[in-house]
């Protein structure tokens, strides 16, 4: 019989890494549902959500009663189901990236000691719940985090495919949802993952089969599908996954402001992974490479956008941590080995002191924070109870859909409110209130029904 004792020293790295993820849930649920969704794109994102429930169309996203095609559909599929289960509200609509999030932190632990060995394996993912835009963007309801894990998963299970034939289907799966979480991004790992199965010798050409055909039914599929629903679909897929690249474009300003946000987004770890990265290439080993391919063909399309922001960096958080860790120990493994462990443990406390700084400054500043309910969502709320149709003249459309539950909402410029409110339709508006201070606007021509803040919503019968 297998005891206690034996379980705890055969698991113990498991055990800490499943402990030390565990310890990591305030950060991601501490306040989690306490301020409303903004706009863009936490309830654009939870409308296209929402909308999976009412039509039981898995395919068809739209929103506004138009089709939503900026994106694939398997995050919002993981939304709506979420949804399904618990509700609807600002908390299950974080809810996902949060666990996304979390399952990252613990992929992360298994890809570190696959390559490396649980130790560094349970540095990095320690470290990773201290990337500051990590935590921030797991803490929305957005796509970022979806795709990171998905990254993550992907590159563990073509390791472990590549060696082993049980997990070439699994592989798979997680290929065709990275494929299907984002727009072209999910392309930048294809050279790793040829990397990963170079020279393989333990597939033959019809333990492929199967494989290929699940992934290609799964993808073809769903574009065929977008396709004969919308003709402009390749053109838009093409132009936002792309994120306006162009040949005329400033590189260096574009790799700069790269540079800027990943180390912004990272914090203290930047220089630390970026410099392993680099320094990595003289120890010409596999490992090491498949990150370092990773991170040029990722880079590339940013090196010609000059749309890039500082969530698109996101998935490359992970591994420059991990390289971080991984290039260290292995360098003390190859030179130093008598003292790895003694000197590793100074790498650990100096990072240490990285981490707390950043986790403190993260709970303060982005997690421990007063609750926020926007104006927009409170007059869109109070919208909900009227049947009328509902107009705005601010860039809110998303919020003012989610949170007033109307199928769709207008959005008018100023110049047109005094020739709106002279006609004779009715209709519900959120407007500000110095808007309706214009001479030529009747008091009778309204009624507020709500204000907060600045903004007022008002009925307009006929």
């Amino acid at each position: 019989m297998i005891s206690l004792k034996n379980i705890y020293r055969n698991n113990l790295f498991d055990i800490l890494a499943l402990i030390s993820t565990l310890l990591t849930f305030p950060l991601f649920f501490y306040k989690l549902g306490q301020t409303s969704l903004v706009s863009w794109d936490e309830a654009w994102y939870a409308e296209v959500a929402r909308n999976i429930l009412k039509t039981g169309n898995l395919y068809n996203l739209h929103w506004n009663k138009q089709p939503f095609g900026d994106h694939p559909p398997v995050g919002f599929w993981i939304m709506a189901l979420t949804y399904k289960i618990f509700g609807i509200n600002e908390f299950w609509t974080r809810f996902p990236s949060a666990i996304s999030g979390i399952v990252s932190i613990f992929l992360l632990y298994l890809l570190g000691k696959k390559l490396f060995n649980p130790l560094v394996g349970l540095c990095s993912s320690i470290a990773l719940s201290s990337a500051i835009w990590f935590i921030y963007r797991s803490r929305l309801g957005d796509l970022d985090i979806f795709l990171t894990m998905f990254f993550i998963l992907t590159i563990l299970l073509a390791i472990k495919a590549s060696e082993n034939k049980k997990y070439i289907l699994p592989f798979t799966a997680s290929l065709s949802l990275l494929f299907l979480t984002k727009a072209m991004v999910p392309l930048a790992i294809l050279p790793s993952v040829f990397l990963i199965f170079l020279k393989n010798k333990i597939y033959r050409w019809r333990d492929l089969i199967l494989p290929v055909v699940i992934f290609f039914t799964v993808i073809v599929n769903w574009f065929a599908y977008r396709i004969f629903q919308d003709h402009n679909f390749i053109h838009n897929y093409l132009e936002i996954g792309l994120r306006g690249i162009s040949l005329k474009t400033s590189y260096f300003a574009n790799l700069s402001l790269a540079k800027d946000y990943l180390h912004s987004g990272i914090g203290k770890w930047f220089w630390l992974g970026l410099g392993s990265l680099i320094l990595s290439v003289f120890l010409t080993q596999k490992r090491f490479f498949i990150f370092i391919i990773f991170f040029v063909s990722f880079m590339i399309p940013i090196i010609f956008s000059p749309k890039i922001q500082i969530w698109h960096l996101i998935p490359i958080f992970p591994f420059l941590i991990l390289v971080y860790f991984g290039f260290t120990y292995a360098v003390l493994e190859k030179y130093l080995s008598n003292w790895k462990y003694q000197i590793y443990t100074i790498v650990i406390l100096f990072s240490s002191m990285l981490y707390f700084n950043q986790i403190k400054m993260i709970w303060y500043q982005l997690i421990d924070i007063p609750a926020f309910v926007s104006d927009e969502a409170i007059l869109s709320k109070a919208a909900e109870k009227y049947p009328q149709n509902l107009m705005i003249d601010g860039d809110f459309i998303p919020a003012a859909i989610f949170y007033s539950g109307k199928e769709k909402v207008d959005q008018i410029q100023i110049a047109w409110l005094v020739s709106i409110l002279n006609s004779d339709a009715s209709f519900l508006m959120i407007t500000r209130k110095m808007s309706l201070n214009n001479p030529n606007i009747s008091k009778n021509d309204y009624e507020i029904i709500k204000e907060d803040r600045d903004k007022v919503l008002i009925l307009h019968k006929k």
